[in-house]
């Protein structure tokens, strides 16, 4: 009876040792595809964020031939490129456009045409990388050239006349940009809490706040902002959640925000399906 107990112990101890073994084997290669991954995103994080259409479009072959080409060259020799259109009358005001991610302005070209159709003046330039812009995109090389682009246009038109329009990703460039120069209002289409907030909840198993690098936070920027802002969202937006803008909203300065909802549509919401009777009674105060 001892006899087998005993024959019986080293089996079973070589049992638990190969367990122990193949337990640890798992989880090494567990930890190993974890980072593996999450170095990956890191290092391809850009190419998430961003999605530039390098080719440039003529405004006027998007229907809206009363629009120029203007290039600026930043400071460390880059060429943006946008579309200008003037002002008609001296009392107009001039939208300042920062876009959303995806096909370059003439995918804006219909809402170009309707909110230059008063006689008020558009500047929108393509980032760096989309529609005929030079360079790389980064959240860095976004605000500084917002910050050249705001001087340029001041050029020619007053500061005072004019208004920042951020859709989607430009929301943060418009705020940040916002609350650092005097501009006469903003206005933000599909805006996100934070770029860090949206990666949070896309990625809940990687530490996004450490690998994150542009993170986009209108969450503090828009508490700094003292001009008028008007917040535009559907209703049935998935790439941007309404909570999104709806808590951006909460944050801002007391009675300085108005944000309207559009039922039943999705992100960046067509002017003529709501937005544009809630953009001039907004402005109506601001001309």
């Amino acid at each position: 009876m001892d006899t087998v107990s005993t024959s019986r112990r080293p089996a079973a101890s070589a049992v638990r040792l190969w367990l122990r073994r193949g337990l640890f084997t798992l989880l090494a290669l567990a930890a190993g595809a974890y980072l593996a991954a999450a170095a990956y995103m890191a290092i391809n994080q850009r190419n998430f964020l961003y999605r530039p259409a390098p080719g440039w479009i003529a405004p006027a072959d998007h229907g809206l031939p009363q629009a120029e080409r203007l290039e600026i060259r930043a400071s460390d020799g880059t060429l943006l490129s946008g579309w200008f259109v003037p002002p008609k009358r001296p009392d107009a005001l001039t939208y300042l456009y920062f876009h959303g991610n995806a096909n370059g302005l003439q995918r804006r070209a219909t809402r170009f045409g309707l909110m230059t159709s008063t006689g008020d003046g558009l500047l929108a330039m393509s980032y760096r990388g989309y529609g005929g812009s030079e360079g790389q995109p980064t959240e860095a090389n976004l605000h500084a050239d917002a910050a050249l682009i705001l001087t340029e246009l001041g050029k020619r038109v007053p500061a005072d006349r004019i208004v920042l329009f951020g859709e989607s990703l430009g929301s943060g460039v418009a705020l940040n940009l916002a609350r650092q120069r005097p501009v006469r209002g903003v206005i933000l289409d599909s805006p996100y809490l934070s770029v860090l907030a949206r990666g949070q909840a896309a990625y809940p198993w990687l530490p996004v706040s450490w690998l994150l690098v542009d993170q986009f936070r209108s969450d503090l920027w828009i508490r700094e902002v003292r001009v008028p802002i008007l917040i535009l969202h559907g209703t049935e937006d998935r790439l941007i959640p309404p909570s999104d803008s709806e808590a951006l909203a909460a944050l801002g300065r007391p009675g300085g925000v108005t944000r309207k909802l559009y039922p039943g549509q999705r992100h960046v919401v067509p002017l003529d399906r709501g937005p544009w009777p809630d953009m001039s009674e907004f402005l109506a105060p601001l001309r």
